[in-house]
């Protein structure tokens, strides 16, 4: 994983205190990326522009990750929110990667009837070995697409899951939902639906589902800084190298006491320092 330490952040913070002496003048700035951080960019530009009235935040939706920092490239967004490390040739280019939480990631479900699931229930569920819950209603998977990110994160739950994963993907007829959006809309829609999700972004987007404990641990920011829950997201908001005034502010204020304050209410645990994973 790419080390992004606090310097990276003061120095965010040094910008937005100079760009703070400059008159503020009305300036929307634009982002996208991971479906995981597009309701929490929205309510952390809400908070913002009660201390900066004029600022505004346009969101493009359904880019990805991947989609984000081609974005970025092309100067479509001001800045990308990822849910990936920076690659060799992105950081070749300056840019500049601030890990701003980690979220839980979770199979979600709209029943609320299911107390938890084990690693070894999941992957028969995704193997088709057991196709209906216990009041017997068929379980209807929704999967992401294989390049998405999300789809070699869950693989990587068990060996098990990945076995089953595998054959998912190769029956035909099944749901694949392209977006993180699509995902949980998905989930939610379909009686039975079982998923994978962000925390984040249920909460972020107050989406009706369910985070289902797995292995008896229930999914939350608590569970997931102690170490008892060791499925996440890194989620790292992407700039130029000299993002432009308002960018340098607004990032600054997601690493602000306020900022760290939202983030935690909707689903990120914040690492003491980048880089540094609770254990697996």
């Amino acid at each position: 994983m790419l080390h992004v330490s606090r310097t990276a952040w003061v120095g965010l913070i040094a910008l937005a205190a100079i760009f703070g002496t400059e008159a503020t003048v009305a300036e929307t700035l634009r982002t996208g990326g991971t479906g995981a951080a597009l309701g929490t960019m929205r309510l952390l530009a809400d908070a913002y522009t009660k201390i900066e009235p004029e600022f505004s935040l346009e969101i493009v939706p359904n880019l990805g990750s991947s989609g984000g920092m081609q974005a970025l490239n092309h100067n479509a967004v001001h800045f990308a929110a990822i849910g990936r490390p920076l690659k060799s040739d992105e950081l070749a280019r300056g840019y500049i990667a601030l890990e701003y939480g980690r979220t839980p990631f979770v199979i979600a479900i709209a029943r609320s009837n299911v107390a938890g699931l084990t690693l070894r229930e999941i992957a028969d569920m995704y193997a088709g070995r057991v196709s209906k819950w216990p009041d017997g209603t068929p379980i209807r998977l929704v999967l992401r697409p294989a390049n998405d990110g999300d789809t070699p994160l869950f693989a990587s739950f068990s060996p098990a899951i990945k076995e089953a994963l595998d054959s998912a993907m190769s029956r035909e007829g099944m749901i694949v939902a392209v977006t993180d959006q699509d995902s949980a809309t998905e989930i939610a829609r379909i009686k039975g639906a079982l998923g994978t999700s962000a925390l984040a972004l249920m909460l972020s987007e107050n989406r009706p589902l369910v985070a289902v404990p797995i292995e008896g641990v229930r999914p939350s920011v608590q569970a997931l800084a102690d170490g008892a829950y060791p499925y996440f997201k890194s989620l790292y908001v992407v700039t130029p190298g000299k993002p432009v005034a308002a960018t340098a502010r607004f990032i600054a204020f997601i690493g602000s006491p306020e900022g760290r304050r939202i983030l935690t209410q909707i689903g990120h645990w914040i690492p003491p320092s980048a880089g540094t994973a609770p254990a697996r």
